[in-house]
Order: C-alpha cells, then structure tokens, then sequence
C-alpha cells in the first residue's frame, strides 16, 4: 500500500474515531446544545476577531452570550484557557464547555471553528442559527491535502445552519466566494439565508493608530482596531447580529470593543512603536503590513517573525511577503517541533526577494547590537532587505530577536512582532515550553528604557 494511501486511511480512522467520541460525550453531557442558540464563525484569517466581535455586541447588548475561541473560552464572567495551540477543542471539551454555558445560563454562545475541526468532526451534533466564513485562503494543506479539500471542510460550517438559519459570506475573498456559490448552488434562501458583504459597501472610511471608522448603509461606525482587513472582520460580524439588533446599536458596541489579545495590540507608541500579532500566513502577514503602511508609510518596519514546524510548508512564503514589506527581518522561533530551526529559518530565507542574509546566531555568538546595525545599514544602502536569523531550538532564540529588533529601533520606526500572540507556550521537540509575548515584550521595553 503507497504511503499516502496508509495515511489517507489513518486519516479516516480518526476522524470515525473522532466522531464516536464527539457522539459519547454528548450523550454523557446530555446534548447541553439543544439549550443553545449557536453561531459559528471559520475562515482562515480573521475568525477569532470576528468571534469577539460577535460576542461583544451582543453582551453589550443584554444578551447572555458565552464564547468559545481561539483564546480562550468565556463563560459568564470567566475565562477559560482553551489549551496549547487549539481553536476548536477536542470531542469531549466541546459539550463539556457547553454544558457549563447552559449551567451558566448563557442562551447564545460564538464558537470559532476550525477547518480540522470540522473534517474531524469534532462539532457534531451542533446546530448553528447563524454562521460566518470570513475567507478561505491557502493553509493546513499539510491536512488537508489541496485547497479544494480545506475548502469543503470550511464550508461545511454551513451544512450545520438550521434551517431558516443565515450565512455571511465574503464577496471580497473573490477565489472562495466563487467556491461557495457553487457550494450553495442549490441551497435556496428559504433553507438558508445568504448575506453576502464587501469593503464596497462602505463609505467614508478612515484608518489610522487610534482605529478605524466607516459608513455603512448610512450608518457610522467607529471601531477602535488597527488595520483595514478589520473592516472585512466586522462586516461579517455585523452581518451575523444585524439578524437580532439594529445597526444603531451593533455601532455603539463596536465602539466599545476591547483590542483581542495579541490583535494587532500596540506594546509601545514612542519613540518608536511596538505592535504584537497573530498574522502566522502569508496573506495574514501582508494584510497585515499593508495595514501598517496605509497608516505610515515612511516609518522602517521592522518585522520579527518564524514559522512553525511540522505544519503546511507554504506558509514560509512569508519570507517572500517580509522581504517585499519591510525594511529589517528577523526570523526566530514559532513552534518548530520537531524540525530544526535552522532548516526552517534557511526556507523561509529561501523564498525572500532582493534579500541578504546579515548574520545569524546560534547561541554560542555574541550579539554584538553596534555591529550588527553598521551591518544592516550597508546591507540597505546596497538596495537589499537585510535577514536576521535567530537559530537556536530554544525560547532564547524569540528572546534573543525581539531584544535585538527592539534594541535596533530608533524613534519613529516600527517593530512588528507577530506569531505568538495570545499562545501560552513555545514548542520544540514535544515539550511545550512556557511563552507570554506580552510580558517578554514589556520586560525587554523596561531593559531598553530604563
């Protein structure tokens, strides 16, 4: 048998085993669903800002609203760490999270899903009124196998919406949107409702470090997130809750909405800014920083980064991405696991246009700050993007490139740390070791201004 027939049927047995847990821990937590009104939300980017959107304008609202999501799980006025790396828990967490909802006397709950997720079917047995597909770009192609396939799993979110239920689809991802009017070909709006929505719908819009505002259908909104992409996130978050609550009111929460954490959250605004994320995809990554240059176009970007291992190889095109967005890279560590970062650093350099590779370190070399700059500034002078790699298979590889990025920044430049996020651990091998980017962030900020 060819191997990747062996591992197609492995696949198979899992996902069956997979849903002969989903099945038993529902019948143990007695089907805690049925006493939920659901709304999903998947996508490849995007999906746990819109999550929280949800979440917050209908708690804003009056609603008895729980979440389930990428960071964590909201129940009343608890948070629940979900776990290492995971946006849909296993077959069992899920009742379990929502039985303590229906103890909780939440009626509504948001539940970010992922595509694996939904192929494993680790959401059985749930019924969506309302759902999201915020895009579907190209990832986990080391799951599942070709976009087509990933795509299916993404859209089979809208095979779980009850009848009468509503969809909000994203015209703007134009290669998935055209996937899924074939998908919904013969889905008529009585079985399901389609909303489809697009940055064309809005006018007036503004963007800047303070957030964004725009007009839609004649309606102001006011949102205070970084980054234009976050006016696809809440379209589709407006579209999903303008099924319960007037625009009016979907704009005074949003208003008010907390920065998720690790979002596009700004650590530091002078001398220079400082803003942590979880772009981990070579679309979220340009999003991203074409995000950043629409708000400041002349600031040095300096972009800190790594790509995890034993995950879908196409996202080391971030190094294509970087090289042609910034002005200074520093790759490091995001979850290699098994794979030697090195090897991972020298792919993601691989793929970079026009760049040079100034130095890199291992541990066992001194980082020598005043060199390394004269470096970088001869390596830009030429007209190349200058690479810093960061290689050692240890937490002090991200120690060592953020202390570095943020000792190299000078007043008005913008360092750009993304990857970790909201994660809790660093991965190498299979020990998760402990990780916190905010706090990592701020201690190398009080060393460096002291």
């Amino acid at each position: 048998m060819r191997a990747n027939s062996v591992s197609a049927l492995i696949k198979k047995i899992k996902n069956y085993w997979h849903l002969f847990q989903s099945i038993l821990a529902n019948i143990v937590y007695a089907f805690p669903q049925k006493k939920l009104k659901l709304i999903g939300v998947t996508g490849t980017d995007g999906k746990t800002t819109t999550t929280l959107m949800i979440y917050h304008i209908l708690k804003a609202n009056g609603f008895n609203v729980a979440y389930l999501s990428t960071i964590s799980a909201k129940i009343g006025d608890k948070e629940l760490d979900t776990g290492f790396h995971v946006t849909t828990p296993d077959p069992w967490m899920v009742p379990r999270y929502l039985k303590m909802m229906v103890d909780a006397k939440s009626e509504y709950v948001v539940i970010e899903s992922t595509s694996q997720g939904l192929a494993q079917n680790r959401l059985w047995g749930l019924q969506f009124e309302a759902a999201a597909i915020t895009n579907i770009k190209s990832d986990h192609l080391d799951y599942h196998g070709t976009w087509e396939n990933y795509a299916l799993a993404k859209a089979s979110l809208i095979e779980q919406v009850k009848k009468g239920g509503t969809v909000a689809l994203n015209k703007d991802d134009t290669k998935s949107a055209e996937f899924l009017k074939e998908f919904l070909v013969d889905v008529s709006e009585d079985e399901i409702k389609q909303l489809w929505y697009g940055k064309e719908d809005l006018t007036d819009v503004k963007s800047s470090f303070e957030g964004l505002e725009f007009t839609y259908n004649k309606v102001g909104f006011k949102l205070p997130l970084i980054g234009k992409y976050n006016l696809e996130n809440a379209l589709a978050a407006i579209n999903v809750c303008k099924k319960y609550i007037p625009l009016s009111k979907i704009s005074e929460a949003l208003a008010t909405i907390p920065t998720p954490l690790g979002r596009m959250q700004v650590m530091q605004t002078k001398p220079f800014k400082v803003i942590i994320d979880f772009a981990h995809t070579p679309h979220a990554l340009e999003s991203a920083l074409n995000s950043i240059r629409e708000i400041d176009n002349d600031a040095r970007l300096i972009v800190v980064f790594g790509c995890a291992g034993k995950r879908d190889k196409d996202r080391r095109n971030m190094g294509k991405v970087a090289s042609q967005m910034a002005q200074l890279v520093i790759l490091t560590a995001e979850d290699p696991r098994d794979e030697d970062l090195k090897d991972i650093n020298n792919e993601i350099f691989s793929r970079a246009v026009n760049a040079q590779l100034v130095a890199r370190f291992d541990g066992h070399n001194q980082i020598d700050v005043t060199k390394l700059s004269k470096q970088i500034e001869d390596i830009s002078a030429s007209g190349k993007i200058p690479f810093v790699a960061f290689d050692e298979n240890s937490v002090n590889s991200r120690h060592d490139a953020i202390k570095t990025a943020i000792s190299l920044a000078k007043p008005a430049d913008i360092v750009f740390i993304t990857g970790k996020a909201h994660e809790r651990s660093l991965a190498f091998g299979n020990i998760e070791h402990p990780w916190n980017e905010q706090e990592e962030v701020n201690k190398v900020l009080e060393d460096n201004n002291p």
